[in-house]
């Protein structure tokens, strides 16, 4: 009788050591799991559509930045407070945003013209500075930030609680947060000061 009670018990207790251990394994499972990496891709002379219209008046040179992110989790992961920001003051910049260009245009593709190297690409510009990257996918998009000075952070906002604060964050600071430092070279940065003076 007491070897049935005892073999019950271990029973009982590998079950429940069992379900501990899927219980845990399910949580690992599904996990928030992001990779975001930050590129600066070159400078950019302007913003127009196929048709040649300018996205916007008054353009000057810009650097472009392209934001890939990954969402491994089987959970959707919401990005917010996207942040271009100088370097020296920490100001924040003025960069693209799709809802910021006159409502006609918002349907049309738009184009990144360089002039000095004669290049053309298809730009794929964030709507606002929050989103949405789905479960299990890899998305891409683009803007393009006017610096004040020659370094500037990129820094970007996950909807991922952390203990680490956000050195840049002014607001919700304890989000887990991707960011870059990007130091033009000194012709880029010429470039763009060259620019900026011409469209004053």
């Amino acid at each position: 009788m007491m070897n049935f009670f005892q073999d019950s018990k271990i029973i009982t207790l590998l079950i429940s050591c069992l379900s501990l251990t899927i219980s845990f394994l399910t949580l690992w499972i599904n996990r928030k799991r992001l990779d975001i990496t930050i590129d600066y891709s070159g400078l950019v002379d302007r913003i127009e559509t196929f048709d040649k219209e300018p996205a916007f008046p008054d353009q000057s040179t810009s650097a472009l930045i392209i934001v890939k992110a990954l969402n491994m989790s089987p959970k959707d992961i919401g990005f917010f407070d996207i942040q271009l920001l100088d370097a020296k003051t920490l100001q924040l910049l003025p960069g693209f945003y799709k809802l910021a260009i006159r409502p006609e245009l918002e349907d049309k593709k738009l184009l990144l013209i360089n002039d000095s190297e004669g290049t053309v690409a298809h730009f794929n510009p964030l709507n606002s500075n929050y989103g949405l990257i789905p479960a299990n996918s890899m998305k891409r998009f683009e803007t393009v930030v006017y610096p004040y000075s020659q370094t500037f952070i990129v820094d970007i906002k996950v909807a991922i609680k952390t203990f680490k604060r956000n050195p840049y964050a002014t607001t919700r600071k304890n989000y887990k947060h991707y960011s870059k430092v990007i130091t033009l070279s000194d012709s880029e940065w010429r470039t763009i000061q060259e620019s900026q003076k011409l469209a004053q």
